[in-house]
């Protein structure tokens, strides 16, 4: 069989080895005489270094959780209100940067549960907690992946390379090992291979967006937009409705004066992502915070 079948035929399988296709990948890219392009193929089944720059499929949302307690209360994997952080710091904790190599990642995916945690450090605890009400105080605090969005960096790669050799054997056949000097200079291969791994591709991660792609598309002050925008995302006509009336017991208070959360959006916003993590509003769970804190800071001007 020829080498570009057998890629084809290893990536086309969900249950064949995603690694073996890499490698047989990393042979044909040295055999068109592109060996710059194996870069992205070695850092796929090595791990990517701390400082190379992530593909985007690589980046994905988490969700702030805590142990909760106060003198009466204890309330266990709760997401928090993270609007009064620092937004690089809040960044860094909504996101997930994915650098372990495939083979780890296929590990993760066929592990039991259904999510991954990455733990705070107990000194942030505090920090974490200043927007809690009631006189909950944080226990323990993690940032939580979902599984699924593991197995789709694994959708990603297989399905990006697929595009690559298809399109690749669109332009030379079958059996591109024995292309002549001549075809291989006249082959775009740098171009077939960016546009595939790189470019748009056409595979849809459904519910997998990362913070990059949360923009909010409501102005400062404008309570229609911002309406606008949280149906975009299914938040339901009670809750905004809910939200706006949040928003004028808030007006004045000094937390709004200090460009913060006023205690009734901070509690709308905690329902809020309660309701995402029963799943009665339909948002995944890692961006549900990001939507909510974008959408408000855009509406109260805030950067």
């Amino acid at each position: 069989m020829k080498l570009l079948d057998e890629i084809v035929d290893l990536l086309s399988d969900q249950s064949a080895s995603l690694s073996a296709a890499l490698l047989k990948t990393k042979i044909l890219l040295h055999k068109l005489g592109h060996k710059e392009l194996v870069e992205w193929v070695n850092h796929e089944l090595n791990g990517y270094p701390e400082d190379q720059e992530l593909p985007p499929y690589r980046l994905l949302p988490a969700q702030v959780l805590a142990n909760l307690a106060n003198m009466a209360y204890q309330v266990n994997a709760h997401p928090i209100p993270l609007l009064h952080l620092e937004e690089g710091y809040r960044n860094r904790l909504q996101r997930a940067e994915m650098r372990q190599s495939l083979a780890v990642l296929e590990t993760f995916s066929s592990s039991k549960g259904g999510h991954l945690e990455s733990a705070i450090p107990m000194e942030a605890n505090h920090m974490l907690g200043e927007s809690l009400s009631n006189g909950f105080m944080i226990q323990r605090a993690w940032s939580q992946i979902s599984k699924a969005d593991v197995v789709q960096i694994l959708i990603q790669v297989r399905s990006r390379l697929l595009d690559f050799v298809l399109e690749l054997r669109e332009k030379v056949g079958d059996d591109a090992e024995t292309l002549t000097e001549q075809k291989k200079e006249a082959l775009d291969a740098p171009g077939l291979f960016n546009n595939a791994i790189f470019g748009h591709n056409t595979t849809i991660v459904v519910g997998s967006h990362n913070v990059q792609n949360v923009q909010g598309q409501n102005a400062s002050g404008d309570i229609l937009g911002l309406a606008k925008e949280l149906k975009r995302w299914n938040v339901p006509e009670t809750d905004i409705s809910d939200l706006k009336t949040a928003i004028d017991e808030d007006r004045g208070t000094p937390d709004n004066t200090e460009k913060r959360l006023g205690p009734r959006v901070r509690g709308w916003m905690t329902k809020m992502l309660a309701k995402a993590v029963d799943t009665s509003w339909q948002v995944e769970l890692g961006v549900a915070s990001n939507v909510l804190s974008t959408a408000l800071m855009k509406f109260y001007g805030w950067p």
